[in-house]
């Protein structure tokens, strides 16, 4: 099958999906993908389909089925946010490109698509597809993370103009590769090693069974997990703990507010974009930044804790041990 087939495949799917509110067609088209994906592999992973070997996918199918969607989701992710971020003329991210682009441009610039993929992502598979399987599956019941998500989903809206009185003006669209493509490198790793959680009881007893421990199978699987943890606390430390901050702190707040409060009064905001827009997510991204560098400091305890050779004597409490999809 040719792309040009698969390109119009997903034309003709995204003609009889209904018009969902706030969200792209694109959005909605992504969002009903991975729901669909989901509840695919949830059955086939299921006990009582027995189609697979047994194993501890069958005790938790849909969080299984989660990570499956997550994988390439993040992949995809990256891909983008690394091309329009470090290497796309539209975001000239080095000193001598923020300095000459001004910040109301970097703001209200159309720097990408209506139909960003990015954003489409950050919209339409979290709110069509993340935040209802976390509602729905135990082993993904998180407060914390919903209300993360939830602000995402909120921040990518308000970022692709979904709330610019049908203007559809984007807003901050110049750091949307950063925010919703860069950062989401470490979760590739995350995707695999939060499997293997010792929270999730069924997985962590499998990988460290003492009956398997010695099979070839078993000794790559936490090879990889051993690679796969250090790859996501080094670039969680990097991109999210210290990248994450400096980017908003430094460029995206500040952009933020000249774009919105000019000094004089000459650039204000286009005809459409609520003031309340340019509050919001400064608000949202300083406390994204804040959540990050936090979640910085607990990655870091962890990697301590792995080179003083103890984690085994303080592992982190198993909650919900034993809870199944």
């Amino acid at each position: 099958m040719t792309m040009a087939m698969i390109s119009s495949l997903f034309d003709d799917i995204r003609l009889i999906l209904p018009d969902i509110p706030f969200l792209t067609p694109l959005a909605t088209q992504i969002g009903v993908t991975c729901l669909v994906s989901q509840i695919v592999f949830t059955v086939l992973l299921h006990k009582r389909t027995t189609i697979l070997p047994s194993g501890p996918w069958n005790e938790l199918p849909a969080f299984t089925a989660h990570q499956l969607v997550s994988f390439p989701l993040m992949i995809i992710l990256t891909y983008y946010g690394m091309r329009d971020w470090f290497f796309s003329p539209l975001n000239d991210n080095t000193a001598a490109g923020i300095t000459t682009i001004s910040p109301h441009d970097r703001i209200f610039g159309q720097h990408h698509p209506v139909n960003d993929v990015p954003l489409a992502i950050g919209t339409g598979a979290i709110m069509l597809w993340d935040i209802p399987t976390g509602l729905l599956s135990p082993p993904l019941h998180d407060p914390l993370m919903w209300a993360h998500h939830f602000g995402m989903a909120t921040v990518a809206l308000l970022m692709s103009g979904q709330f610019s009185h049908g203007t559809k003006i984007m807003i901050g669209a110049y750091y949307a590769p950063y925010y919703f493509g860069v950062i989401e490198f470490s979760s590739i790793f995350l995707a695999y090693v939060d499997v293997f959680h010792p929270k999730y009881r069924y997985y962590d007893e499998w990988l460290n069974d003492p009956k398997r421990e010695s099979h070839t199978k078993m000794k790559v699987l936490k090879s990889l997990n051993d690679v796969c943890r250090a790859m996501f606390a080094l670039s969680f430390l990097v991109l999210r703990g210290l990248y994450f901050p400096y980017v908003s702190f430094g460029y995206a707040i500040p952009d933020l507010w000249r774009a919105y409060i000019t000094y004089d009064k000459t650039l204000p905001p286009p005809v459409g974009v609520p003031l309340w827009t340019g509050y919001f997510l400064i608000g949202m991204i300083g406390m994204f930044a804040c959540l990050q560098a936090y979640w910085g400091v607990l990655v870091m305890r962890q990697v301590k804790k792995v080179l003083r050779g103890d984690e085994k004597k303080d592992k982190i409490k198993k909650v919900g041990n034993g809870k199944r999809d």
